[in-house]
């Protein structure tokens, strides 16, 4: 039996609904040896943990890393408060807490998406650096506040139509428009991954897309972290539609003393799907080198 079988037939993902410091329950998932270093995947705006489907079944990751997702506050299966308060910078980072603490994980490397790239910041903010071995920004956003400075006026142009909510076919014209352009070849990409992405996105009501970015964040301890040598990975799509990679650089080239950037050419929004095998390979090597370092 080859090694992926074995690994296939060993290995069982597990489910758990976790619940955080106000109560609320957070939908995680998570696969592989508990005993090796963890990767925390962490996807983006409106979508959920169904993005890394093929990454958490993913061989050569499994080989090396245990591997957990869950679904951000506010989307798909985890809770979605119906006030602002309860999308506070310090519950999306006791989210994170509580999530690596009922899987007995300490000092994650975290890897976000998109939005999902913010959750450091707020991990940071109230666990210290110590809370992160490293950190990967897959087209990622570093903090809310950078939004304008790093998102194409593309996607910041969709805020009013996911929020919509006295114009029903302008929500759902602007959600298809939001997953399609995800990708570089939406019509090659498999409809049961296309629809259950699209899918997460109206689980997230119009009326609290704003909450999702409505959290005030202090980026002080993410700074002191890059300072301190805590790695970041930049992964970039040379081809996205949402994030303007070269920015995400020039903004935090300088708080990140220990920094990688990798672009992938003509890569999309969704480049760790389309170009998998490309992501995976900088995810290992990074991952590899930093827990190399001791950072476990």
């Amino acid at each position: 039996m080859v090694l992926s079988e074995t690994l296939n037939s060993t290995l069982a993902l597990t489910e758990r609904y976790i619940s955080s410091s106000d109560g609320g329950q957070i939908f995680a998932q998570a696969i592989g040896n508990p005993s090796l270093p963890t990767l925390v995947f962490i996807h983006g705006l409106l979508f959920s943990s169904i993005v890394w489907a093929q990454i958490l079944a993913d061989t050569s990751l499994l080989q090396n890393f245990y591997l957990i997702a869950y679904d951000m506050r506010g989307h798909a299966r985890s809770v979605k408060p119906d006030r602002l308060e309860g999308y506070s910078s310090r519950l999306y980072a006791d989210d994170f807490n509580a999530v690596t603490s009922a899987f007995d994980v300490k000092s994650p490397i975290l890897v976000g998406w998109s939005m999902g790239g913010s959750v450091a910041t707020d991990v940071t903010a109230y666990y210290g650096a110590d809370a992160l071995a490293g950190i990967i920004f897959v087209a990622g956003l570093p903090w809310l506040a950078a939004n304008p400075q790093v998102s194409t006026p593309w996607v910041l142009g969709q805020a009013p139509g996911l929020s919509s909510v006295d114009n029903s076919t302008l929500a759902i014209s602007s959600r298809v428009a939001f997953t399609d352009n995800l990708f570089r070849n939406p019509g090659g990409i498999p409809v049961e991954v296309l629809w259950s992405w699209l899918g997460s996105t109206n689980l997230v009501e119009p009326t609290k897309v704003g909450f999702l970015f409505g959290r005030e964040q202090n980026t002080t301890n993410l700074f002191k972290a890059g300072a301190s040598g805590v790695p970041l990975l930049l992964v970039n799509g040379g081809a996205d539609k949402y994030i303007m990679g070269e920015q995400v650089q020039e903004v935090v080239k300088d708080k990140f003393k220990d920094l990688t950037v990798h672009t992938v050419k003509n890569g999309s929004h969704a480049f760790f799907y389309e170009d998998r095998e490309e992501f995976i390979g900088q995810v290992r090597k990074f991952a590899e080198r930093v827990f190399g370092k001791g950072r476990r």
